[in-house]
């Protein structure tokens, strides 16, 4: 294996690490929180949804962590080395947004002790906001990941291209109910966001199927 791609891909996997513990650990705390009663009632809901959210989004990192691996084999030269550093390059920043995003989750079930849920419309919604960036940064690993599988037959790639374009444009939709929701929306958009990390976990391991199944690895 060529030593740059050895590089990229520890780099990688040393900042999907970081993040899947610091993820790890917001859920413990946002979990503690709600079992010893810390958490004010009427904000139990939030804190829940966004317990899920995290949790969803720490499946999301490992699934770019193993997409990241399989298509260590797919790089022959050059070119295909380029890809991999753009590929690897964007798992990175994923990473680092889902690390900024457990010091959010953090700080919401902090704030949840002592204020109702009411009083917390702002950080959910900013919340939400961070979780719809997370799952279009996803959304494009898809096209990272697509320039690596040549030979694949075009039919399988375009459908994953088609499911994150999907995939995205409900992030943005979202993202404008955002602007006009009440609190008690906001509270179920949060939970609509974990659906939508899932379905972007999901996603980024699909593609980690096409690039085992290319008949690319050696």
């Amino acid at each position: 294996m060529r030593k740059d791609v050895i590089v990229f891909e520890i780099r990688t996997v040393q900042d999907t690490d970081t993040a899947i513990l610091e993820l790890d650990d917001a859920v413990r705390e946002s979990t503690a929180a709600l079992d010893c009663g810390k958490v004010r009632p009427s904000a139990s809901g939030l804190v829940r949804n966004a317990s899920g959210l995290v949790r969803d989004a720490s499946g999301l990192v490992r699934d770019a962590s193993g997409l990241v691996r399989d298509a260590t084999g797919l790089v022959t030269d050059d070119e295909t080395a380029f890809m991999y550093r753009e590929l690897t390059e964007a798992v990175q920043n994923l990473s680092r947004g889902t690390v900024q995003f457990s010091r959010y989750v953090r700080r919401v079930v902090t704030l949840a002790e002592t204020a109702d849920v009411s009083a917390l419309e702002q950080d959910v919604s900013g919340l939400v906001r961070d979780a719809s960036g997370l799952v279009r940064d996803a959304s494009g690993l898809i096209s990272n990941a697509s320039g690596l599988v040549r030979g694949t037959s075009i039919e399988k790639i375009n459908a994953h291209i088609e499911r994150a374009d999907e995939i995205d444009k409900r992030a943005e939709t979202l993202e404008n109910q955002l602007r006009y929701a009440e609190t008690e929306d906001v509270v179920l958009l949060a939970g609509q966001a974990s659906g939508l990390v899932r379905d972007a976990s999901g996603l980024v391991r699909d593609a980690s199927g096409l690039v085992r199944d290319s008949g690319l690895l050696p």
